[in-house]
């Protein structure tokens, strides 16, 4: 049948065409999106991303002198067993009280170092070192609690001071990190 018009529509398109045409921009909105979530992906690790990091101090001497001091301390507290491999609770508490003993020389250590020159640095650094005295209470008080069967932490794990919704540890090793003082990290002896 040649007069046969079926699929033909009275406005003279097909319907197969029609849907052709809504499936191809279907695709290339989905494509267009994809482009465009990968486009900001890109633009905040290369632009954003490349922002210097939060407290980076550009007095490097500064830095350099607080990694050799605590590679010092770090040396004395990698010598020491780990507190899972002592007997008993209390021996676990004394274990870590020695190891904070050398974690607050270290911290006065630090702290009688020349500050850097720059304000801001200076203040980076105090606040930093103000950090690390919080995590030392914080190992002195665990270390009681491992001592004592009736205190509150006697049996939990070991936990530390938060500021600004961030575990303080967590905050003491970035600043180590960014400038390169590995050394300076919190140890993972607990």
């Amino acid at each position: 049948m040649r007069g046969d018009h079926r699929g033909v529509s009275d406005t003279g398109t097909s319907e197969p065409t029609d849907r052709r045409r809504l499936g191809r921009i279907g695709v290339l909105a989905v494509i267009a999106s994809f482009v465009g979530i990968w486009g900001y992906v890109l633009y905040l690790s290369f632009v954003v991303g490349r922002a210097e990091p939060r407290d980076r101090l550009d007095d490097t001497a500064w830095a350099a002198a607080a990694e050799e001091t605590c590679a010092e301390s770090r040396r004395v507290i990698d010598a020491l067993p780990f507190a899972n491999e002592v007997g008993s609770p209390e021996e676990r508490g004394d274990l870590l009280d020695e190891a904070t003993d050398e974690l607050d020389v270290m911290v006065t250590r630090l702290g009688g170092l020349v500050p850097p020159r720059a304000a801001d640095e200076a203040t980076a650094v105090s606040r930093w070192l103000d950090d690390y005295r919080t995590y030392l209470e914080d190992r002195r008080q665990y270390a009681d609690a491992q001592r004592d069967p009736s205190a509150e932490r006697y049996d939990r794990p070991f936990s530390v001071t938060d500021r600004g919704g961030y575990q303080i540890d967590v905050i003491i090793d970035d600043f180590a990190r960014v400038n390169r003082m590995e050394s300076c990290e919190t140890p993972e002896d607990v």
